[in-house]
């Protein structure tokens, strides 16, 4: 879920706009009041428990939104309301978006591509197009699938080091200037790091795997990562909107919220090599070198929309065909604790399949997607993740904001009681 985390006020709930009509099955029309009541209750506890300046949610039921609302402050200092229109950066809610765009790529040579190989003479990134990946330190690289990069099973994650928050670092090593762009990353880590596990062994979240996925669409595409995206998924899906944010606050797009860290939390470095240093969600990311694990901005009704795309239903044209939305949901039945499917998680909760997936940037960021075979599909983004400092005194109350999110407004959404995730 994380794009970066260290080893964990009460707030005006103000209406932005309610969107509702003859949404809801045909046997509940009758309760978008009480949908809009349950949801506004747990919204407005949220964002009073938690320090939290603002949020923004959308909820579709089968392809039609049954409510969209604004809570709180997208911008603190101008009294500038959070609204369904509010940009809010989402994490590693991205790598939903960089699965669905490969799938896409991919669809005609499925299910075989997704055991070919990304490294070496024939791989997807292949050694022609980018010597500077070949002969990899750690010869098991050269073993490494498309469907192992997809399901964090590719053999990088295990340590605590993340080498996309390593750019400076990384770009005197390779003797470029900083911060290092996502090319020179996995050069970086293919020419001198050992992989944490073999591929395939173990399941171990990797925003590096992503940023190799983001690289197998620009050459199976030709183009950028950014258009090749809007291509392939945001713009079918009715998402056009969707955008790789910037790293500065005075950089931000059109109605995109702030981020507002913790108070507590040190000033980090900044990202560029230039020495200078301030909060950690305009200083310590690169969004451009993170686009495929954790680099996009987007609305909750636009991330909406490409789930309902990426599914199959809604206003725009099926995104996928239905064969690989099922591929798509397949974990690997070989490691019964790995939830992974192909770029989300995949659950089962009450005999309903839901997939998921969440982001968070320390601190000024947390997002979440869902969409479940029963037809619903939500999203949710905030422009703070409460971690106190250190963060290991936050740990128990950071997972329970994580609940509160994912199964607390599940379950006011589907007017069903919380669910046990055991099931």
């Amino acid at each position: 879920m994380f794009s970066r985390i260290r080893r964990l006020l009460p707030a005006a709930v103000s209406i932005a706009l309610v969107a509702g009509g003859a949404s809801l099955p045909a046997h509940a029309q009758s309760q978008d009041a009480a949908l809009a009541a349950r949801v506004d209750e747990k919204m407005g506890q949220l964002l009073g428990q938690y320090p939290i300046p603002g949020a923004s949610i959308a909820i579709a039921y089968k392809g039609e939104f049954v409510y969209q609302r604004g809570y709180g402050m997208a911008v603190t200092e101008s009294n500038t309301p959070a609204t369904p229109q509010t940009v809010f950066r989402i994490a590693s809610v991205s790598k939903t978006i960089t699965a669905v765009a490969v799938l896409k790529l991919f669809e005609d040579e499925l299910p075989q591509a997704l055991d070919r190989q990304v490294f070496g003479p024939d791989g997807l990134l292949p050694d022609a197009a980018y010597p500077e990946f070949a002969d990899p330190l750690d010869p098991r690289v050269l073993k490494v699938t498309l469907r192992e990069l997809l399901q964090h099973t590719g053999g990088w994650g295990a340590s605590d080091y993340d080498p996309q928050y390593d750019l400076v670092n990384i770009a005197r090593t390779m003797n470029v200037p900083a911060p290092a762009s996502a090319r020179t990353v996995i050069a970086y880590m293919l020419k001198h790091r050992l992989l944490d596990a073999a591929p395939g062994t173990e399941v171990n979240y990797s925003n590096f795997g992503y940023n190799i996925l983001g690289r197998i669409i620009e050459h199976k595409s030709g183009k950028p990562y950014e258009q090749a995206v809007r291509d392939l998924v945001l713009a079918p899906a009715g998402a056009a909107g969707v955008v790789i944010a910037a790293d500065k606050r005075v950089q931000r797009v059109a109605n995109e919220a702030v981020y507002y860290d913790d108070p507590r939390w040190p000033p980090v470095p900044d990202q560029d090599g230039s020495g200078g240093t301030g909060p950690e969600s305009y200083f310590g990311f690169h969004l451009q070198s993170m686009d495929a694990h954790g680099g996009w901005a987007a609305t909750a009704s636009d991330l909406v929309r490409f789930a309902d795309a990426s599914l199959g239903r809604g206003k725009s044209p099926a995104l996928l065909k239905p064969q690989t939305v099922a591929l798509m949901m397949q974990r690997n039945s070989a490691m019964p604790d790995n939830s992974n499917g192909l770029g989300w998680v995949v659950t089962r909760m009450n005999g309903v399949n839901i997939l998921s997936h969440s982001g968070a940037l320390t601190t000024g960021t947390y997002a979440y997607l869902q969409a479940r075979e029963d037809g619903w599909s939500w999203a949710v983004l905030f422009n703070r993740l409460p971690i106190a400092y250190p963060p290991e005194k936050g740990v128990a109350e950071l997972q329970a904001f994580q609940v509160e999110v994912q199964r607390g407004l599940m379950a006011a959404i589907i007017n069903k009681p919380d669910p046990d995730p055991a099931k």
